[in-house]
């Protein structure tokens, strides 16, 4: 069945956890298979400063948004983004602790980038954050359909972390595109802003990725390499089978609840927010 395509939808909640990132959590936290760790790192670092970002984009434009039904989910979203930050940027701080520095002088440079591309390029920023929402919705879905492959063998903590989060991208998915339609509709820019957040993340995941590999004194051991490709991207991996839904992107009548996750929101939603508020 598919969902409805208009602005507006359920009310987006925001749930504050209690949960605090222990020193408990091993250095190489997927089944001390580093790799695979340090790809959920390196993505995992670019949230502070990206959530930030996308928060911004989307209030830039909140005085012009007239229902307030896509108000109310406006404030849903600020509100998740921003536990979202508070969460992942303890995960970094976590990292800094294990000595992977670079990755703190990274983020204030993209830090700064992304509030001049907000001050500069309100619009286009929008577009980005659109299309960065629709990545991470891919993400998502995978993890919410299968939970026990994609953070079972994850510590603990870091599990109820990726599922709390894959929850609420799912919940907000379509809150930056239904403002975009609004204040600048056209194929042209979203297509633009997907295309090249498409390289860019890729290539920021993959670099940060290498850097940790390498303070860890694992860059070129190819079994390490292998393991982390195969989880990504072998049968069953996080962005298996994802295509044809990143493709639909570029379509004009595109709408990102075209994918309806209404029913693994439903059957997910109790059970992750008990063991993150508990």
């Amino acid at each position: 069945m598919q969902a409805e395509t208009h602005p507006g939808g359920p009310a987006i909640p925001v749930r504050r956890p209690r949960q605090v990132l222990s020193t408990s959590i091993p250095r190489h936290w997927v089944e001390d298979d580093p790799g695979t760790t340090h790809f959920f790192d390196a993505l995992s670092s670019t949230f502070p400063f990206g959530e930030s970002f996308f928060v911004r984009s989307v209030n830039c434009y909140r005085d012009r948004i007239e229902d307030p039904v896509l108000r109310e989910r406006i404030r849903g979203f600020a509100g998740q983004e921003g536990q979202h930050s508070r969460l992942h940027d303890e995960h970094v701080e976590m990292l800094l602790g294990e000595g992977y520095r670079l990755i703190a002088v990274r983020n204030r440079i993209f830090e700064r980038i992304l509030r001049w591309q907000n001050r500069r390029q309100p619009r286009f920023s929008l577009a980005v954050t659109a299309a960065l929402e629709h990545l991470t919705a891919l993400m998502a879905r995978r993890v919410l359909s299968e939970p026990e492959r994609m953070t079972g063998a994850m510590h603990p903590e870091m599990g109820r972390l990726w599922r709390w989060h894959a929850l609420e991208e799912a919940e907000h998915k379509s809150v930056a595109y239904d403002v975009l339609t609004i204040v600048a509709p056209g194929l042209w820019r979203r297509n633009l802003a997907m295309a090249l957040v498409t390289v860019e993340l890729a290539f920021e995941v993959w670099l940060r990725m290498a850097y940790m590999l390498y303070v860890d004194g694992l860059l070129w051991r190819r079994g390490v390499w292998t393991k982390a490709l195969r989880f990504v991207f072998g049968r069953g991996g996080l962005l298996r089978g994802v295509g044809a839904d990143y493709r639909a992107w570029y379509r004009r009548d595109f709408h990102p609840d075209q994918l309806d996750d209404r029913a693994l929101i439903a059957r997910h939603a109790p059970g992750i927010t008990a063991e993150m508020t508990a």
